[in-house]
């Protein structure tokens, strides 16, 4: 083989795509997030549907735990300086300065109970103990929605017990969370000792907690300043639950729906034996891709007077089966253009980047990964 036949192409580098943060305002652009927020504020501040002030977080948390919950909204208000990713972060000078609003506990509190400790420290499957012990207090506080915005649920490190199934069990304790707040309703914001209380840098945890709640909340803090207009985006993802015997039983599947300008954002969720497994992966038949497209379809429509989109945009981390795929042309009938599109987490490709050398022939392999959008 020759060395030209074995030559891979020059690369390119994207350029980094501009966000807007006003929708009448087309100067109130910037390419960088943080300090687009910082200059312009969120782009739903200035919209019909802006979010109600203040927004109101209920809490779940141990007992006696909820003081440490309260310190991180005291953070939140605070004045931070990054200690980690300086050309990235921005100093973060607190929730109402950059969103305009406040953001407050709600009165709906729980505390789980007390034995939630030891039980878990000595249970055989504690994930289950843990997974019942939130759904309970889920189920508590759908009972009383209108008293908040969303829920945050502080999770220990003590508790890692419960985080994961067993090895022959598919089984995430967030994952398990997501889906069940998803099928009512209830928009949650997970919070883990280690990656929010304990992290060093608290400028890097203020600006990504406090864009979490004003997203979940309903607002949009920005969206990409040139898209193509009647445009939807539907993500899927699946999570297995079991039998007592712990064998697969049924999947609940969620669909996020958005449109071009990044609103709109809603969560469909429900439970489906419609599928199989492959290598732990599950896979819907025809009939049920149909119906979540379909339920995706009607959400989308609802929230623009009926029209259908032009362009649909469909993508999970898993490959689409022929089945798959042709429930999905079943739902989008009359649609111009239909993508269906894996977002592989990870791929045998790698990158570096080389300096030129300078001397001799050979270059020298960079210390940093290549630069963004390569």
């Amino acid at each position: 083989m020759s060395v030209e036949s074995a030559r891979l192409p020059a690369h390119a580098v994207l350029r980094e795509p501009d966000l807007a943060f006003h929708p009448d305002r087309p100067e109130d652009r910037s390419p960088h997030p943080l300090a687009g927020l910082l200059n312009f504020g969120p782009f739903s501040r200035s919209t019909v549907n802006a979010v109600l002030d203040p927004i109101r977080v209920a809490t779940i948390a141990p007992a006696g735990d909820s003081r440490l919950v309260e310190g991180l909204f005291a953070e939140l208000e605070g004045h931070h300086t990054p200690r980690e990713r300086r050309v990235y972060l921005v100093e973060y000078p607190g929730f109402t300065r950059v969103f305009g609003l406040r953001v407050v506990i709600s009165p709906e509190r729980i505390e789980l109970a007390a034995a939630l400790d030891r039980e878990i420290a000595t249970s055989p499957r504690p994930h289950l103990l843990l997974a019942e012990s939130i759904t309970r207090a889920l189920a508590a506080l759908q009972a009383r929605q209108q008293q908040f915005e969303v829920v945050l649920i502080y999770l220990p490190k003590r508790w890692g017990r419960g985080f994961y199934g067993s090895a022959d069990e598919d089984f995430d304790l967030h994952d398990y969370i997501k889906a069940v707040s998803a099928v009512r309703g209830i928009p949650v914001q997970i919070v883990r000792e280690e990656s929010a209380l304990a992290y060093h840098c608290r400028c890097s945890v203020m600006w990504r907690l406090g864009i979490a709640l004003y997203s979940k909340a309903g607002g949009v803090p920005w969206k990409l300043a040139e898209t193509e207009a009647d445009t939807a985006f539907v993500g899927l993802s699946y999570a297995i639950r079991a039998t007592d015997q712990g064998k697969s039983r049924f999947v609940t599947c969620c669909s996020q729906v958005f449109d071009a300008d990044g609103a709109g954002l809603e969560f469909i969720a429900y439970e489906t034996s419609g599928f199989h497994l492959e290598r732990d992966n599950p896979f819907l038949n025809r009939a049920e891709m149909r119906r979540v497209m379909a339920r995706s379809l009607a959400l989308y429509q609802r929230r623009h007077a009926g029209r259908k989109p032009k362009r649909v945009t469909v993508h999970k981390s898993t490959a689409f089966t022929v089945e798959e795929a042709d429930g999905c042309f079943d739902a989008w009938q009359g649609v111009e253009t239909l993508e269906l599109i894996q977002v592989q987490q990870d791929s045998g490709w790698r990158g570096v980047e080389i300096h030129a050398p300078e001397s001799g022939t050979k270059g020298i392999a960079s210390q940093y990964p290549c630069e963004r959008g390569t």
